[in-house]
């Protein structure tokens, strides 16, 4: 029987910037780590984002889906999606 390997997060890369509803502030940036996990980095709390840049490809969030919370993938999708900021309830 195989038994599961989990990798440690040792590593990350910035892989898409968050926007402020203005399109030209960054509100923060999403990483991608070596175990394959999503995690967003915020620069400002208080201000929503509302738009993704590039959107994350289908491929890469479903790929995240077994190490990330589903309340970070929910809202990644969305906005990749181009779902609007309203919609969108923060994780």
């Amino acid at each position: 029987m195989k038994k599961a390997v989990r990798l440690l997060k040792e590593e990350a890369e910035p892989i898409a910037r968050l926007f402020g509803n203005d399109r030209e502030r960054t509100v923060g940036w999403v990483y991608l780590w070596n175990s394959s996990e999503l995690s967003v980095l915020w620069l400002d709390e208080q201000v929503p984002a509302g738009f993704i840049e590039p959107p994350l490809h289908p491929e890469v969030l479903a790929e995240a889906k077994s190490s990330t919370p589903v309340k970070v993938i929910d809202y990644l999708e969305a906005l990749s999606s181009g779902g609007e900021h309203t919609q969108i309830s923060r994780p």
